[in-house]
């Protein structure tokens, strides 16, 4: 009696456990991938859902390290089953995988509970094919030559095939470390017929320089893109939630064109995908070659020249532009020329101005050096040769690119006028060296005198030349004594005269106007006016040569508005700031210093008193 009492308490029990069981079963997260075998580039969805009064959200911080996230959405789950009504929550997430092999997805936490893990294969893009027909989307990639040298030109395409249209496409660029990376001309779009089936293709090229020796690595690009999703195409949201579709009378009325109009986990689903990783052996400079190494093409130098034809003169700028051209290699390899020129020229280089655009299967770049020459004296010069060695990519030797010396004739400043080469007289204090030709003395016969009667003859004239000297003599005298009277005063009257000084043409307030106007071309000719005037006897032609009578204080100021003019930026000269440095020189040297309340000078001779 008493062992039948318990059989009813047993299974009281037991129904109670399975009841807890189940409810347990049904707060727990599931988890599901929708395939679970896929072709490298390919991408996966997985979805995950919770009772709808479940708390929390998917921790999905441990998917990170074999999956890249892409996309994620979130819904909810109604059901119908018997007159019973039921609901769920629900995550989709589209996991793009980092490498081949059989991965792990680990479970997922909502709240206090997981999900249980799962596994998915992933196969090498060579091994697509055990999948069935070839993946719809594919990227190709290829690099010329495999084994450059340092610096030399290296051509990288990537080639996007596409048998489905595609949408929201991106496609980044290749990662490339110690390289220089360059966009070689716009892509490329055409079709193209494989395995019977024609394929769109998107091309794309890049000209990489490698920087250093050794091995490169190419990290492909990544493709992002919505692409068709055959599995979904179609299905209503009756067949996405189980039990009726509540949507279902507002379909048959209105259609579903409405709804399917390429949502996300409808007729498209995004797909991320890698290109393949490529490596390059990078050969070292050749030794023994030049610096700087060039390795390229072709390079070629040309100059040109303003004014066409050049005219130089003394004080003079004319500019000069060297372009170097070289095909196969990038802007920021083409180094500076310096100048080598002569003594009596100099050089006032302007900043480069570089270019790099896509020509073809290869980059063409372009530097032009600008740079103004202005000679210091007259003459002929010579400008030296100017060269620059390259190597041949193509022969794998050597060779080098010149522009040819060039002589070139300087003239004077202007308003200066040279002598002429041949009639040099020599620099005396007593005046100009007359050289008299000896008189030949003949006699009666018309025959040559001998030396006797010529000594004779020159004996004769010598006292008539000194009576004559001694009668010069003593009319100097006589002028000398009468005018003796009147020469102190005439000495005072020079003396005490103003206009030691000579008062240019162009007044010092004229130039503070040129100045602060922050002119410097009319500031440089407006200054050498005032110099031109200043010492007229020996006038200046050029701002260094004021530089010098002026002294060290104004020197600094006028080499800032030559070097100014030059480089062919004038307009960042401060004008303002070099007049207030300036001007206490020039006010100095223009006898205005005295203050007007000062004692003049007394005179060098007094009069008497």
């Amino acid at each position: 009696m008493r062992r039948m009492t318990l059989y009813p308490v047993r299974l009281l029990a037991w129904l109670l456990a399975m009841l807890f069981s189940l409810q347990a079963a049904a707060a727990a997260p599931e988890a599901r991938l929708d395939r679970t075998r896929i072709a490298e580039g390919e991408t996966v969805v997985l979805s995950v859902n919770v009772p709808a009064d479940s708390d929390g959200v998917p921790d999905l911080s441990e998917l990170a390290q074999d999956f890249d996230i892409l996309d994620r959405s979130q819904s909810m789950h109604m059901s119908m089953i018997n007159g019973r009504t039921s609901s769920s929550r629900g995550w989709q997430f589209v996991l793009a995988p980092k490498r081949s092999g059989t991965l792990a997805v680990p479970a997922i936490r909502v709240g206090t509970a997981s999900t249980r893990p799962l596994s998915l294969q992933v196969l090498p893009a060579a091994e697509a094919a055990k999948l069935g027909p070839a993946p719809p989307v594919s990227l190709e990639v290829e690099v010329e030559p495999q084994q450059p040298l340092v610096q030399q030109q290296v051509i990288y395409t990537v080639r996007l095939l596409s048998r489905v249209p595609l949408s929201q496409p991106r496609l980044s660029d290749p990662q490339i470390k110690d390289a220089i990376v360059e966009h070689l001309g716009a892509e490329r779009e055409y079709s193209s017929q494989r395995g019977g089936q024609t394929l769109r293709v998107i091309e794309r090229r890049y000209a990489v320089f490698p920087q250093r020796s050794g091995q490169l690595d190419i990290e492909g690009p990544v493709l992002t893109a919505q692409v068709p999703d055959p599995d979904q195409r179609g299905i209503g949201l009756g067949q996405r939630f189980p039990g009726r579709d509540p949507f279902a009378d507002f379909d048959r009325l209105f259609g579903r064109s409405g709804l399917s109009g390429g949502s996300l986990f409808g007729q498209t689903r995004p797909m991320q995908m890698r290109a393949k990783r490529l490596t390059l052996q990078v050969q070292p400079q050749p030794p023994g070659t030049s610096t700087p190494w060039l390795p390229a093409q072709s390079v070629a130098l040309n100059d040109a020249w303003s004014p066409d034809p050049p005219q130089f003169r003394v004080g003079e700028p004319v500019t000069r532009n060297i372009a170097i051209t070289a095909q196969g290699l990038s802007a920021v390899q083409l180094p500076d020329l310096p100048p080598d020129l002569p003594a009596g020229i100099k050089a006032y280089p302007d900043k480069a101005q570089m270019q790099t655009r896509g020509d073809g299967d290869t980059v063409v770049a372009q530097k032009v050096i600008r740079m103004a020459l202005v000679p210091a004296h007259a003459g002929t010069l010579t400008l030296p040769e100017v060269q620059l060695t390259w190597w041949d990519v193509a022969t794998n030797e050597p060779r080098t690119a010149r522009l040819p010396p060039r002589q070139v004739e300087v003239l004077p400043a202007a308003g200066v006028v040279s002598p002429p080469a041949s009639s040099v007289a020599p620099d005396t204090a007593s005046g100009p060296l007359v050289t008299v030709p000896p008189i030949a003395a003949s006699g009666s016969n018309g025959s040559a005198a001998s030396p006797s009667s010529a000594g004779d003859a020159e004996a004769a004239v010598w006292p008539w030349l000194a009576g004559l000297f001694g009668l010069a003599w003593l009319v100097t005298l006589v002028v000398w004594w009468r005018s003796r009277g009147s020469a102190p005063e005439a000495v005072a009257v020079r003396a005490t005269t103003p206009g030691a000084v000579p008062q240019p043409a162009v007044t010092l307030s004229r130039i503070e106007q040129v100045f602060r106007s922050n002119d410097a071309a009319t500031a440089r000719q407006t200054l050498l006016h005032w110099a031109q005037a200043r010492w007229a006897q020996d006038p200046p032609r050029r701002l260094d040569q004021v530089a010098v009578r002026l002294g060290s204080e104004a020197a600094m100021v006028l080499d800032e508005i030559d070097r100014c003019l030059y480089a062919g930026h004038p307009r960042h000269w401060n004008g303002a700031a070099a007049w207030d440095r300036l001007a206490p020189v020039l006010r100095r040297e223009s006898g205005q210093d005295t203050a007007p309340g000062d004692p003049p000078l007394p005179p060098l001779y007094p009069q008497g008193t």
